[in-house]
C-alpha cells in the first residue's frame, strides 16, 4: 500500500466542525469520572465537616483528616474547581457545599456518592458496551439479585434524597389522608421505609407495611424506632412480585423500582398492586419520568444509561408510558408533581371504580 505524504509546506485545512466548535464541553464529560471520585474523596475524609468546624488551611485540615498534607491540598484545590470551596482567604465552603455536603445540615447529600460510586456501580460502568451490545446488564449480580448488598448501603445512604422526598409526599397527602378514618399504607421495596413512615407519623391511626429484602429490612427498623412507630409497623420480607401483599390498603407507594424493569414487567407489577388497593386507594409512583427530548430534561435519559448496566430490562421510561400503564391497569390519569429540587415526579392515580 503507497501512503500519500502532503508536502511539509503545505497545511490541512481546519474542517468546518473543528473550526467553529470548541471541545471544551466534551473534555468537561470526559472529566466527570474524575469529579465524582474528587466529591467522593471529600465526603470520605471529611473535608467538608472540617472546614465548617472553622479549619481553612491545608495543614490544619490535614492533620484533622489524618492525611498527608500534600495530598490534602490538592484534593482541596480540585474542590475549589468544581465550585465547592472558595478559596479568596483559606478554604471556606460555598454556599452549595454548604448546603449539602455537611454531615449535620437537613439537606446533606454525601451519602449519595456510596450509591453512586459504590464498587457495583464502577464495575457496571465499566462494561455498559457490553450492556448495550447485550440489552440488559451482564453481570452475574445486579440490581435483582435477591439479597444484593447494595441494598444494604442504598437503605442509610439514600436518606439524604428520601427525607425531603418523604416530606413533599405528605404534603401532597395530606388533605386526602386527613378524611380517611384509618390509613393503611404499604410501601414496596421501601429502602430507607421513610416514605411511609414520615406520612404515618403524620396520622395517629395510620399503619404502614414495609416490604423489602429481609437484609435492608434490619437497616429499616432503625428509622422505625428513631420515629418511634414500631407499634405501627408491620415488615414483609421477599419478592414484590411473589410474596402475599395482604391489605386493603389506602395507599401503596412503590418509590424508584418500576424503573428496574421493562414495560411488561411494570404493567404485572401495577395489576398486582390495584387488587391490594381499597376501590378509592391511591397509588403513589415516585420516579424519573422522562419527556420528549433528552436534551431538554437530561437526567432520566442518563440513568437509563444506571439501568441498562445494572438491570436486565430496566430503564427510566417516559412519562406517557406511566400514564399508559396506570390506565391499562385499572387508575384513573395520574396527578402528576414535581419533586422540588430533584429530577424526578410524583405520579398519585386513583384506583378507578
Amino acid at each position: 500500500m503507497i501512503i500519500p505524504v502532503l508536502p511539509m509546506d503545505r497545511e490541512t485545512p481546519p474542517s468546518t466542525s473543528t473550526a467553529s466548535v470548541s471541545p471544551e464541553p466534551l473534555m468537561r464529560m470526559i472529566e466527570g469520572l474524575q469529579v465524582t471520585a474528587i466529591i467522593r474523596a471529600g465526603v470520605q475524609l471529611g473535608v467538608f465537616d472540617q472546614i465548617a468546624t472553622g479549619r481553612d488551611q491545608a495543614g490544619s485540615i490535614a492533620a484533622a483528616i489524618d492525611a498527608d498534607e500534600r495530598g490534602t491540598r490538592i484534593l482541596l484545590d480540585a474542590l475549589a474547581a468544581l465550585g465547592l470551596l472558595d478559596t479568596a482567604e483559606g478554604y471556606r465552603l460555598t454556599p452549595l457545599a454548604d448546603a449539602f455536603l455537611v454531615t449535620s445540615r437537613p439537606g446533606y447529600l454525601g451519602g449519595m456518592v456510596n450509591i453512586s460510586a459504590a464498587p457495583w456501580t464502577w464495575t457496571a460502568y465499566s462494561h455498559l458496551a457490553e450492556a448495550v451490545r447485550h440489552g440488559g446488564t451482564v453481570l452475574d449480580h445486579h440490581a435483582e439479585t435477591p439479597g444484593h448488598e447494595f441494598w444494604e448501603a442504598f437503605a442509610p445512604s439514600s436518606t439524604g434524597m428520601a427525607a425531603p422526598a418523604s416530606r413533599r409526599l405528605s404534603e401532597l397527602l395530606r388533605g386526602w389522608a386527613a378524611q380517611r378514618e384509618n390509613l393503611e399504607i404499604l410501601d414496596i421495596a421501601c429502602g430507607s421505609g421513610l416514605y411511609s413512615l414520615t406520612l404515618a407519623a403524620q396520622h395517629p391511626t395510620a399503619r404502614a407495611t414495609l416490604l423489602d429484602w429481609a437484609n435492608v429490612l434490619e437497616l429499616t427498623q432503625d428509622n422505625v424506632e428513631a420515629l418511634g412507630l414500631r407499634e405501627r409497623t408491620s415488615f414483609i420480607e421477599g419478592d414484590v412480585f411473589e410474596v402475599a401483599l395482604g391489605g386493603p390498603y389506602d395507599v401503596i407507594i412503590a418509590s424508584h423500582i418500576l424503573h428496574h424493569f421493562s414495560e411488561q414487567r411494570c404493567r404485572e407489577l401495577m395489576s398486582r398492586l390495584v387488587t391490594a388497593l381499597k376501590p378509592d386507594g391511591r397509588l403513589v409512583v415516585h420516579e424519573f419520568a422522562s419527556g420528549p427530548c433528552p436534551a431538554d430534561d437530561p437526567s432520566p435519559y442518563l440513568f437509563s444509561i444506571v439501568m441498562l448496566t445494572w438491570s436486565r430490562e430496566g430503564e427510566a421510561h417516559m412519562l406517557d408510558t406511566y400514564r399508559r400503564l396506570l390506565h391499562d391497569a385499572g387508575f384513573s390519569p395520574p396527578e402528576v408533581h414535581a419533586n422540588q429540587g430533584m429530577p424526578t415526579r410524583f405520579l398519585i392515580a386513583e384506583r378507578a371504580g
